[in-house]
């Protein structure tokens, strides 16, 4: 397992060595401080303290070995969104970046980023605009292409994977399977919908919440890390996972004006493509849709894994994939 390597110690003196070697020509040097807090089966992080700053050192696990190439790629297109990245090696996924800062749940309650969250979601969207025109680039990285043209069919595979399992192994029941095939034509039509809205695809985090968000006093200078759940598709669909968070935290509904606010000042940008009512109708019909992409990224994010590691997080892939009826 990807956890019981990386968190060994020949691993962790590799990255250490590894790290040195990439910071010595910038004239920095580590201090012999390291913690290793966040060690999962898609990726590890690693802090390293050095003279120069608190530094990060990321591996990514088969199925999000993407993200290096993601993150090198938006370090050039969007340098002042994404980490600041120092090294990368795409071969291994490894990841070098300085530190961005305390991430925003840390700093303050979620009574108290109501405003820092609509300056960053707005800051968001217009780097979503820009990227739209480097579509090719992101996927040349490895990005999935799960755009509303693909993900009709992405959502078929899904069902008769699903389908094919027993319930206790994170499969469907009949009556479930009966249930999510009698919605695929309707979830066609909103795919359908989304295609032809003229918002263009574009990149799509997929897990902006709280402590994916580095806070260092500003908005201007907030930097959005992890992005290891990232796809090209429509880009409202971020609106999930934020709306979802930013709700649960705050201990509000998801159509609490204050969380509206949000979801607005992060539509503002879009209104080059459409009206707004439009818009607001198309985030609802992306955070339905994208409840395909979040199954496939937990799909990912498992892979090679024992099933006893989903079953642990209670099959995630399935849960988002029959969240499609409720959202």
């Amino acid at each position: 397992m990807p956890v019981d390597l990386w968190s060994s110690p020949t691993f962790v003196e590799e990255a250490r060595a590894w790290v040195a070697d990439q910071v010595r020509p910038l004239g920095m040097s580590l201090n012999g401080e390291w913690e290793q807090p966040h060690c999962r089966p898609w990726s590890s992080a690693i802090r390293f303290e050095s003279d120069g700053g608190r530094l990060w050192f990321k591996v990514n696990g088969p199925g999000t070995s993407f993200e290096t190439g993601v993150v090198e790629r938006l370090s050039r297109l969007v340098p002042d969104l994404a980490p600041e990245l120092l090294a990368a090696d795409v071969e291994r996924a490894w990841t070098l970046t300085r530190d961005a800062g305390p991430v925003m749940r840390s700093v303050a309650p979620p009574e108290e980023l109501w405003g820092w969250w609509e300056g960053v979601v707005t800051r968001y969207a217009e780097a979503q605009i820009r990227l739209a025109e480097h579509r090719a680039t992101l996927l040349e990285a490895g990005a999935q292409d799960l755009s509303p043209a693909t993900l009709p069919d992405r959502a078929r595979r899904l069902l008769d994977e699903l389908a094919g399992a027993a319930p206790e192994d994170g499969g469907l029941t009949r009556e479930e399977a009966a249930s999510m095939e009698a919605l695929l034509p309707e979830y066609d039509a909103w795919c359908e919908a989304l295609a032809h809205s003229g918002v263009p695809d574009s990149v799509q985090h997929d897990d902006l919440h709280s402590s994916n968000v580095c806070w260092n006093g500003s908005v201007e200078t907030a930097r959005i890390i992890d992005w290891g759940d990232t796809y090209v598709g429509f880009p409202l669909a971020t609106m999930l996972c934020t709306m979802n968070s930013i709700s649960w935290h705050a201990k509000r509904e998801v159509d609490d004006p204050l969380v509206l606010r949000v979801r607005d000042a992060y539509l503002e940008p879009f209104t080059a493509f459409a009206t707004r009512t439009e818009l607001v109708e198309y985030v609802g019909l992306a955070r339905r849709t994208g409840a395909v992409p979040r199954a496939i990224s937990y799909q990912h994010a498992f892979e090679g894994e024992p099933r006893s590691a989903e079953a642990e997080l209670d099959w995630p892939v399935r849960g988002w994939f029959l969240e499609i009826r409720e959202l």
